[in-house]
């Protein structure tokens, strides 16, 4: 059973976010995958780490999604929506990988052989300890630095050309202690800036997918000053 976050009791504009399925039957023109990374298990959930699997949850709420198929490797979901103006419908796959975070790419890469999907075509979200909490980066064709997540999925997937949407998280104090900080909870002074950051998170997919990856780094890609 899907787990609720707690992070994610925040009122959202749902008439925007939404986005009715379409019926199955209609052939899909392009096919994009979404994966949230974070580490599976009850004391993990609503960790910094976690921050892909909180927006993941948001985005499969917001179009509807209410179940995910269980393998080993993943939770995964599929659905065909009408995401941008136009007739063709846009079919897309959201992955959360259940084989930990630095061995994210074992749960992405058999999945995208198996549906075909570009390299091109894979958003990858994931918590960035090098912006405050709550700010949202889009990026393309960039190095892993440092993010053993990211460099699995590099490794596994055929390279590093895919789509980023990197959630601030914030740095420790000391560099000593960034497993401590990225394995422990948003404060309750941090706690409206990341349920923003993750409620935007449809949008900012919507955006890439429909608009273009330079209006979505024009949109998202601000600066935000570190409190």
């Amino acid at each position: 059973m899907r787990r609720e976050y707690t992070v994610f009791e925040a009122p959202v504009n749902r008439s925007e976010l939404e986005i009715g399925p379409l019926r199955s039957s209609i052939p899909s023109v392009k096919t994009i995958m979404i994966a949230g990374l974070g580490n599976p298990g009850p004391e993990y959930e609503e960790t910094r780490h976690n921050v892909g699997f909180m927006a993941l949850d948001a985005i499969a709420h917001s179009f509807k999604v209410h179940r995910f198929n269980h393998n080993r490797l993943a939770h995964w979901a599929a659905v065909d929506l009408a995401l941008c103006q136009g007739p063709e419908p846009v079919r897309i796959v959201l992955v959360k990988p259940q084989t930990f975070m630095n061995s994210s790419g074992v749960g992405i890469a058999p999945m995208m052989k198996e549906r075909n999907i570009l390299l091109e075509n894979l958003i990858v979200i994931h918590d960035e300890m090098d912006l405050p909490v709550g700010a949202v980066r889009v990026s393309f064709n960039a190095t892993a630095a440092g993010h053993k997540g990211v460099r699995s999925i590099v490794d596994k997937c055929g390279g590093k050309g895919f789509v980023r949407v990197r959630v601030g998280i914030d740095k420790p104090r000391s560099r000593d202690c960034d497993i401590e900080h990225m394995l422990s909870r948003f404060s309750r002074s941090e706690q409206a800036s990341i349920i923003d950051a993750i409620a935007k998170s449809p949008t900012v997919v919507r955006t890439i997918v429909c608009d273009g990856l330079m209006a979505a780094q024009n949109m998202f890609n601000r600066k935000v000053a570190n409190s």
